[in-house]
């Protein structure tokens, strides 16, 4: 392999020098000489940055390709999420009734409630709540002795009515919601090696 060329101010036609053969290429007092080195080239040692092919590393392994890539931080990103209310619905609940029976007698006022018990009925239709003498004096008399009892159904409230709030959907509160948009990788070596002929 031919790999230098000097130009030496010598008269001479050979020279021998590091095992290399110089051929002269001219005998005047400038003479330009060629060096054929017989001597194999070292392979590189790979650094993976500077050194990245045909290069061997220190335990003489050669390869084609061989780089470093460096360590890849993790990229993030934050997406806020506001507060949303809860949602709801009412439901409405009508008021809940019972009936029961109640004792009751003839008034001496005939309207529901009013008077006392009636004692006598008057010959008139009319009744009085006295039943000695003298009674229904000014009604044409007494027609009958009470008194008169019965039984009566009435109503009464066991609930009253109300709207139920139903939650569809809770409350939720703000918050933050981290995304990773380039995840963490280590420092590495991308080797290829070199197939041995």
């Amino acid at each position: 392999m031919w790999n230098r060329i000097k130009s030496l101010a010598l008269n001479t036609k050979l020279l021998l020098f590091a095992g290399a053969t110089f051929v002269v290429l001219a005998t005047t007092s400038s003479v330009t000489i060629t060096a054929n080195s017989n001597s194999k080239d070292t392979a590189q040692i790979c650094d993976g940055k500077v050194v990245t092919e045909n290069c061997q590393d220190e335990n003489g392994t050669k390869y084609s390709r061989y780089i470093y890539h460096d360590a890849v931080k993790e990229v993030t990103k934050t997406i806020y999420h506001p507060a949303e209310p809860a949602k709801t619905h009412t439901v409405h609940h009508d008021a809940v009734y019972g009936m029961k029976q109640i004792q009751d007698c003839v008034r001496t006022n005939i309207s529901y409630k009013n008077g006392s018990c009636a004692q006598s009925r008057c010959r008139d239709g009319s009744y009085s709540g006295s039943s000695g003498r003298g009674t229904c004096s000014y009604h044409g008399g007494v027609a009958a002795r009470g008194p008169w009892y019965y039984y009566r159904t009435e109503q009464y409230l066991i609930t009253p009515a109300w709207d139920e709030v139903v939650i569809d959907t809770p409350a939720k509160a703000a918050w933050n919601e981290t995304v990773v948009v380039t995840p963490a990788k280590a420092a590495y070596y991308e080797r290829i090696e070199m197939l041995s002929n």
